[in-house]
């Protein structure tokens, strides 16, 4: 071994790159005897260890030897379509055997040509690294195997010490009689960081072009290998000169060893580049669904399995979803309307509007689609899960809800006058007062006095508690306000309520993950459905749903009657119009959408939910009930139909169909008043 050191040595020392131009005789002799002892001290520790003279613990190769590749944790629609994939390091794994051989070829002409004829150290650039030590103090880069550099990456730390360079070397001595050339090359290939968050050849591939690894042409071949050297330093992105002048010297040690042509290496040197795009990693149809299912499934596993190569079926309809993204997007004529209204806003643009959305299927639970925002990469903030915001009137179904259980009938009467609570004074949206109105017109033409003064006969206490059967997290205040909605709830409340009387009552369940499982199929974790909760009694649930398809009918929403057959809905503005909802549900399936400022800017009179959610909403339903055709809402036992008068409360032929209480007719009858009725309309009933 000695005899082939010092053949190595002196054929590097007479090498014109290391000969100093004034070196005299003594000081070469020095140096040569040094490097010599440096070589030999190594090689010697290292036989020793390799013999069992010089114990190093054989055992921490085991993190080596029983490597399992990570991966990154794909995710998938309901239908097992792939929506994206998660990641804190970006891994795409490539067995050996498939990793095309130019890219092994390439790796091994600037890494360590002689890989499969040593033994896992190169003698040579030992005593390379030995001179370089004697002239510049500093171990040269470059001087390891790739056996050396994967001990390294695994078990020591970057350090350019003897100590550390002498256990590298006694590492990779014993590697190489546990595991195979292929096996080390394969998690070299693998398993090394080279930039923009990438860990291995076919990540990187992804990462700097866009391309799997089979697409790349030589000229990409040789940017990636030459990154193993320092990918910070030869990142494409940031250090482009840089990159491409490494690329170059890979080309060069390619047509060096026989796997280019002198021709190619023309052809490749000057073929341009095209790097992707960072801004434009990571996006994906449903980025805000995928981020809270990362979430979630953090939640769930409490860090296990990470980078395990997870596969997580949700409950996204990646075709709704991309609807719902299109409606939207669509919408700008809407946002612009708005930024036109915003009220003290220097320079106001179309871009300080936001919006969200929600769809739910009440009955199964699912999260069908969501977006959390207009615009992802401009903002990360999910307003559809995180935004606590006013609801506005969206609220006032809950108050009625209790009502109906405490005995009250939409055809009872009520009359509108100014009511004063804890120096709380609501105001009616038109300013009307003094005049008779049943609770169903009340209800569906969104008067508010007659909500304030439900809830305080009720107890706010009562109706908060309710509110948490039905699932709402969010703690609402217990005062007179947040019976008209200003207590602040996020859109999942929401979706809690609305889904609640859709559902006939029973409170939903609502996921977003159906099931995770490992790469190799085993279920980590798989959904439950919760028991049966029930909130609401059917009758209530369906009385309730009967007055929102009525607000399609005849009140907020009256634009689009063609609902009222088969949708129920409320809408909800806030003071200033600071948010604007619009939520709504079908036999099956519950959608929230709301529209207004991060900021909580206020809008003039041209802004309502009518007129910013609504709309959205509207045609949101419409590719709904295409995808989901909607059932007849069911009318339960308990329930009656009858035509009552909107603003006296008598059974009348012309009258709106309302939902009552078997056994509890109209408390009134026809008078001897002369009514004048614009026939059978009842879409302003107080212009009578």
């Amino acid at each position: 071994m000695l005899s082939n050191l010092l053949q190595t040595l002196k054929s590097i020392l007479t090498e014109r790159q290391f000969l100093p131009k004034r070196w005299t005789l003594i000081p070469t002799l020095i140096g040569s005897i040094l490097a010599i002892t440096l070589v030999s001290g190594i090689s010697l520790i290292v036989w020793l260890s390799s013999a069992g003279l010089f114990e190093i613990d054989e055992s921490k190769l085991d993190v080596i030897v029983n490597y399992e590749h990570s991966d990154n944790s794909l995710v998938f629609d309901k239908s097992g379509k792939q929506i994206g994939e998660f990641f804190s390091d970006y891994h795409v794994y490539y067995p050996y055997a498939k990793i095309p051989p130019l890219m092994v070829h390439a790796v091994l002409s600037i890494e360590d040509r002689s890989f499969f004829e040593h033994h896992g150290l190169d003698y040579k650039a030992i005593a390379r690294a030995g001179v370089s030590l004697l002239k510049t103090g500093h171990f040269r880069q470059g001087a390891s195997t790739i056996t050396q550099q994967v001990v390294r990456n695994f078990l020591l730390t970057p350090e350019r010490k003897l100590s550390r360079k002498i256990k590298e070397a006694a590492f990779a001595l014993q590697l190489e009689r546990r595991v195979s050339k292929e096996r080390i090359l394969e998690i070299y290939l693998n398993a090394l960081f080279l930039g923009q968050g990438s860990y291995g050849v076919a990540a990187a591939a992804q990462r700097h072009f866009g391309k799997t690894l089979d697409d790349l042409g030589p000229h990409e071949i040789a940017l990636i290998a030459g990154l193993f050297q320092s990918p910070t330093r030869f990142n494409p992105h940031k250090n482009p000169k840089a990159a491409k002048k490494r690329q170059l010297l890979v080309l060069k040690a390619m047509v060096a060893n026989g796997f280019l042509e002198p021709s190619d290496y023309k052809k490749w040197s000057t073929e341009p580049l095209v790097y992707q795009v960072p801004a434009s990693m990571n996006q994906s149809i449903a980025p805000f669904f995928l981020d809270a299912i990362q979430e979630q499934t953090d939640k769930i596993l409490q860090g296990k399995f990470k980078g395990k190569g997870l596969r997580i079926t949700t409950t996204l309809d990646l075709s709704l979803q991309q609807e719902l993204n299109t409606i939207l997007q669509g919408s700008k004529s809407i946002y612009s309307t708005a930024a036109n209204a915003l009220i003290n806003v220097k320079n106001p643009k179309e871009s300080m509007i936001e919006a969200a959305s929600l769809v739910m299927n009440h009955r199964s639970g699912e999260i069908l689609a969501m977006v959390g925002g207009r615009d992802f990469s401009r903002s990360q903030f999910n307003r559809a899960l995180k935004a606590k915001r006013a609801p506005g009137s969206c609220f006032k179904p809950l108050v009625y809800s209790q009502a109906l259980m405490g005995g009250m009938n939409w055809s009872d009467m009520t009359y509108i006058t100014p009511i004063v609570i804890q120096n709380y004074r609501p105001q009616n949206y038109s300013n009307e007062f003094m005049s008779e109105s049943t609770y169903f017109n009340a209800f569906y033409r969104s008067i508010n006095t007659p909500v304030v003064e439900l809830g305080s006969r009720i107890g706010i206490k009562k109706i908060i508690e309710t509110a948490r059967k039905m699932g709402v997290k969010t703690e609402l205040k217990p005062q007179a306000g947040t019976l008209l909605g200003g207590s602040e709830m996020t859109m999942t409340d929401l979706a809690q309520i609305y889904g609640t009387i859709g559902n006939d009552g029973n409170k939903p369940d609502p996921f977003m993950i159906e099931k995770i499982t490992t790469r190799n199929g085993v279920v980590v974790y798989e959904h439950k459905a919760a028991p049966v909760t029930r909130v609401l009694p059917p009758a209530v649930a369906y009385m309730m749903t009967m007055a929102m398809q009525a607000v399609f009918r005849f009140g907020t929403a009256a634009k689009y009657p063609e609902f009222a057959s088969y949708a129920a809905g409320k809408t909800g503005t806030t003071n200033e119009a600071k948010d604007n909802w619009f939520c709504g549900f079908t036999h099956d399936i519950t959608s929230i959408v709301w529209v207004g400022t991060d900021d909580n800017y206020a809008f003039s009179g041209a802004v309502a939910g009518a007129s910013m959610a609504l709309p959205i909403w509207a045609r949101m339903m419409e590719r709904i009930k295409d995808r989901y055709p909607p059932l007849p809402f069911e009318m339960p036992e308990g329930v009656v139909k009858k035509r009552i008068h909107p603003l006296f409360g008598f059974e009348d032929a012309n009258g709106v169909e309302m939902p009552l209480l078997e056994g509890r007719g109209p408390t009134r009858h026809e008078s001897t008043l002369t009514i004048v009725r614009d026939t059978g309309s009842f879409r302003d009933a107080l212009d009578w």
